[in-house]
């Protein structure tokens, strides 16, 4: 049980991020150190914002499995990063 909330915590940031990114890094056929920089900086932030989240929330009594904790800071990261386009 355990290992499936962690696999989830670490798997869902890791598609999200690897989804996105390929979709941009591939575009001129060729990854370039600042994207693979790009992918692990997106990994990163997601698992951070998901494993906030999930201990976060049941650590004060609220029941959040890993797949909702996931599912709500790859939301929260598309937000972010919309208002962090638009500011530029």
């Amino acid at each position: 049980m355990v290992w499936e909330e962690i696999l989830t915590l670490v798997g869902i940031p890791a598609i999200r991020g690897f989804a996105g990114w390929a979709e941009n890094a591939l575009k001129d056929e060729e990854i370039s150190p600042i994207e693979w920089k790009q992918l692990g900086e997106t990994i990163i932030r997601v698992g951070v914002i998901g494993a906030a989240t999930y201990f976060g929330l049941n650590g004060i009594g609220i029941d959040v499995n890993a797949l909702g904790a996931g599912a709500s800071a790859v939301i929260l990261d598309f937000l972010l990063m919309a208002i962090k386009n638009k500011k530029k």
